[in-house]
């Protein structure tokens, strides 16, 4: 396998020059590094690299913002969130954004460069509990597609709008919803407004409360 070039993306500077050092340590060519969106993408186009690991929280946004960018720049950039979060629901999005791993900082350091190998030949870097955390979306998506077939034909959901409206059950807003499903806020707003209609319901009170009487 040929030495691989990856772009280093952490807002705190000792940690990004010990991440640096554990890298080529490990055979790993780093061929820019940066603290933000902008500047890695810079980085991007400059260097032309094989991946892009980066923290999720950086200087000027969010490590699933670039990971969006690295996607429609170039796909065949492998990018890898390295972060010290444990929330499923970012690294569901990040998945969703195109990532192709999401590791937590704890782990043992040999692994890293294992993992970030590992995303060449088709495996997911992913951590056990991440692993587990995708699974059951999984199941859940099977849920919400079956739980979708219970309305009536009128007012079928898609599965992505049922997605939609348990979150909208649970409490949460549009902002929210756009973060967690990586989507922009006004695609929500639309998937609203057809779960609405398809519900002839007045507001998300009343769409919600169709939800919780299909749901028994």
């Amino acid at each position: 396998m040929e030495q691989l070039r990856v772009v280093v993306v952490d807002d705190h500077p000792i940690y990004r020059c010990g991440l640096v050092g554990l890298l080529e340590a490990g055979g790993v060519a780093v061929a820019g590094v940066a603290d933000g969106v902008e500047e890695a993408m810079a980085a991007v186009r400059a260097t032309r690299p094989d991946a892009v690991l980066t923290d999720l929280y950086l200087s000027d946004g969010s490590g699933i913002e670039l990971v969006k960018r690295v996607a429609a720049h170039d796909p065949r950039i492998r990018t890898v969130v390295l972060t010290v979060s444990h929330d499923s629901n970012e690294m569901l999005a990040a998945i969703r954004a195109g990532a192709d791993g999401f590791l937590t900082k704890e782990q043992a350091p040999e692994r890293l460069v294992r993992a970030l190998e590992g995303v060449f030949v088709g495996e997911a870097a992913l951590s056990r509990r991440m692993t587990g955390y995708l699974v059951r979306d999984l199941r859940d998506g099977d849920r919400r597609v079956a739980l979708a077939s219970h309305f009536p034909h009128r007012e079928r959901l898609t599965p992505r709008q049922l997605e939609i409206l348990q979150l909208i059950a649970a409490g949460h807003s549009t902002a929210v919803i756009a973060e967690r499903l990586c989507l922009s806020p006004e695609t929500v707003r639309w998937h609203v407004k057809s779960i609405l209609r398809k519900l002839r319901a007045k507001n998300r009170a009343e769409a919600a409360a169709t939800l919780r009487e299909i749901a028994v």
